[in-house]
């Protein structure tokens, strides 16, 4: 009897001990799951905290990369838009914009529609014109109300040209026509001519421009064009000219740069040559 108490006495007093090392070993395991729960957790904040910061850290990056930039703000021809810069090629120094025309005010003067047209321009940043023949003059004007780094001229004219009281009365009247908004848009002989389109494609483009152009804004711009009496030249100004340009001759204007035998529209068929003009023109403001 003592020898079965004995034996129960020990075989219990293992149990106890098993359950003891048992329940040790439950607390150890849940310990290292909390543990392994509380590791991954950590890790998995960790890991959005830090691509939450990398992004940041990109957004500012790529903000100050879009900041350290100069705005280049092209404004197109009479009739034009931004197809005729189509072929120009830029350094990633600049960031490109282009403003369309628009509507103007009846009678409006070129100054008031400059002035309007500077709201698409944003002047908390520097900033550079280049204007093509009439957005050349557009681009004159808003230097007198905004002030750009630099204006580049291209087939344009920095002042007025002369035009006698007879040939305003006479644009005028001509312009009144109701024939005169189908001939001015027509693309023939005659247009491809003096815009210098001598090739298929650029007789094809000017074509399609003279199709879009508003027949209102057309006749309003010639019209205030031949009022248009500016005497000095817009400060950081330089003018491109080509010296086979029919419709403003080379011999009424006096150009930073002569383009040897090209015309009105050499922005488009010698790209490559004004792109690099334009290239280092611009680049150099930014210095």
């Amino acid at each position: 009897m003592l020898y079965c108490n004995t034996v129960w006495i020990k075989c219990g007093f293992l149990s106890l001990i098993f359950l003891s090392n048992n329940c040790r070993s439950q607390r150890l395991t849940t310990q290292i799951e909390i543990y392994n729960r509380t590791t991954f957790q950590n890790f998995l904040t960790d890991s959005r905290n830090f691509r939450a910061q990398s992004a940041s850290q990109y957004q500012i990056t790529d903000r100050r990369k879009t900041e350290s930039k100069m705005n280049i703000y092209f404004l197109s021809g009479l009739g034009a838009d931004k197809r005729v810069f189509s072929k120009i090629r830029l350094d990633d120094r600049f960031s490109v914009h282009h403003i369309d025309w628009i509507k103007p005010s009846k009678k409006e003067t070129l100054s008031n529609y400059a002035a309007r047209l500077a709201a698409k321009i944003d002047t908390t940043q520097p900033f550079q014109l280049v204007g093509l023949s009439f957005g050349g003059i557009i681009a004159s004007e808003l230097s007198n109300i905004i002030h750009p780094e630099q204006i580049i001229l291209i087939s344009s004219t920095p002042t007025g040209l002369p035009v006698s009281k007879l040939n305003h009365a006479l644009i005028k009247f001509l312009l009144l026509s109701p024939l005169a908004a189908p001939i001015l848009k027509s693309a023939n002989s005659l247009s491809y001519k003096f815009f210098g389109a001598d090739t298929p494609e650029l007789q094809s483009l000017l074509k399609q421009i003279l199709h879009d152009t508003d027949s209102k804004f057309l006749k309003w711009a010639l019209v205030q064009m031949s009022r248009w009496d500016r005497k000095e030249k817009a400060a950081n100004l330089f003018h491109i000219h080509g010296t086979a340009d029919k419709l403003i001759p080379i011999n009424l204007v006096n150009p930073d740069v002569r383009i040897e035998g090209a015309g009105h529209l050499m922005v488009y068929a010698q790209a490559e040559q004004m792109s690099g003009l334009l290239n280092k023109k611009l680049g150099d403001e930014m210095h």
